[in-house]
C-alpha cells in the first residue's frame, strides 16, 4: 500500500515449503446458472490463521503474495481446512501482543484493498459464532457482469470498464484511551487534533509506529470504556469523527472484530477507503 509502510525492515522466517495442490471445486464459487454474482469470504481464527472460501483458484497466487508482503513474520504453511483455503502465519496476528497491533492491522488493510481492486466489494463484517475469543469473517460480493463503456459496444470484445481502485486507512481503537490512525495523511491528523481538542479529549499524542504510518492519540478519560453520560460523549465522538473522515473523502467500509479478547475487552478497527487520487471536490464513497 501507498499510504504506509507495509513492510519494515524485519528478519523473516524461513521459506515455507511448497504450498499443496488446489482445486477450483474446493476454493472457488459456482454462481448459479446465468447469474453473473458470485460471493467469497476470508475470516480470521485462532491467534494466526486466514480461511478464505469461494475465492477463484486463479486469484490464490496473488491472494498469498499480498499476505506474504504485508505479514511481516511471513506464512507458515497452507492448507485445504473444510473447504476453505487457510493460511497460517508466523507469530500471532490476532493475539493481544502490542508489537503486533499495528501489523495485524496493516494486513487486513491491504486484504481489504486487493479484494477491492479485484471487484470484491465488502457485504457485512459479521461475527457469526458464540466462541469465546471469536473474530469477525468478511462477506463480499462481486458482479462478474462489468460494463462496456458507451462507444465500444461494436468493439471486438469492446472496451470492459477498468476496476476501481481505493485507498485503505486505518482507524484503530485501542485500550481504555487511545486512537491511533494508521496511513493517515497529516492534514487528517491536524483535523482529528483539532477535533480532540474542540471535545478537550486530547491528553497527548506521538508516534506509534512512525515506519508505518501510525500516529497514536492518547485521549483524557476511559472513553472505550465508558458508562452512563460519558458512554454518550463517546458516540458523539465517533459521529464527529466520521464526519471528519468524510472531509478529507474517506468512507468508513469495514469495522471489524480482529482481536482474541475475552468479551468486553475486544474492540472493533475501522477500514476506510476514498479514490486514489482524491481531491477535495470529488465525490466520497459510499457503502
Amino acid at each position: 500500500m501507498n499510504r504506509f509502510n507495509a513492510d519494515p525492515i524485519y528478519p523473516r522466517k524461513a521459506p515455507m515449503a511448497a504450498p499443496p495442490p488446489y482445486s477450483s471445486s474446493s476454493t472457488s464459487s459456482s454462481p448459479p446458472s446465468g447469474s453473473p454474482i458470485t460471493f467469497a469470504a476470508f475470516s480470521l481464527h485462532g491467534l494466526d490463521k486466514l480461511r478464505f472460501l469461494q475465492i477463484p483458484e486463479a486469484e490464490v497466487p496473488a491472494l498469498r503474495a499480498v499476505i506474504q508482503s504485508s505479514w511481516h513474520r511471513g506464512i507458515q504453511r497452507e492448507q485445504l481446512y473444510g473447504g476453505s483455503l487457510e493460511f497460517k502465519l508466523h507469530g500471532n496476528p490476532w493475539g493481544h501482543r502490542s508489537t503486533d497491533a499495528i501489523p495485524s492491522r496493516v494486513i487486513i488493510a491491504c486484504l481489504i484493498q486487493h479484494l477491492y481492486h479485484a471487484g470484491w466489494r465488502l457485504v457485512v463484517a459479521t461475527d457469526c459464532t458464540k466462541l469465546l475469543f471469536d473474530k469477525d469473517a468478511l462477506l463480499f460480493r462481486r458482479n462478474n457482469a462489468r460494463n462496456v463503456l458507451p462507444g465500444f459496444e461494436d468493439s471486438p470484445g469492446g472496451f470492459v470498464e477498468p476496476r476501481e481502485e481505493v485507498d485503505v486507512l486505518v482507524v484503530s481503537f485501542n485500550e481504555a484511551d487511545r486512537l491511533r490512525l494508521i496511513g493517515a495523511e497529516e492534514s487528517l491528523v491536524q483535523s482529528i487534533r483539532a477535533l480532540l481538542k474542540s471535545m478537550w479529549k486530547l491528553q497527548s499524542e506521538s508516534w506509534r509506529d512512525r515506519a508505518r504510518n501510525a500516529w497514536e492519540f492518547k485521549l483524557n478519560g476511559r472513553p472505550w470504556l465508558a458508562t452512563g453520560f460519558e458512554a454518550m460523549t463517546t458516540r458523539k465522538l465517533l459521529l464527529k469523527c466520521l464526519e471528519t473522515l468524510e472531509r478529507h473523502g474517506w468512507c468508513l467500509y469495514a469495522s471489524v472484530d480482529q482481536n482474541a479478547h475475552r468479551e468486553g475487552v475486544d474492540l472493533d478497527v475501522w477500514y476506510c477507503i476514498r479514490r486514489k487520487n482524491w481531491v477535495p471536490g470529488m465525490e466520497v464513497l459510499t457503502r
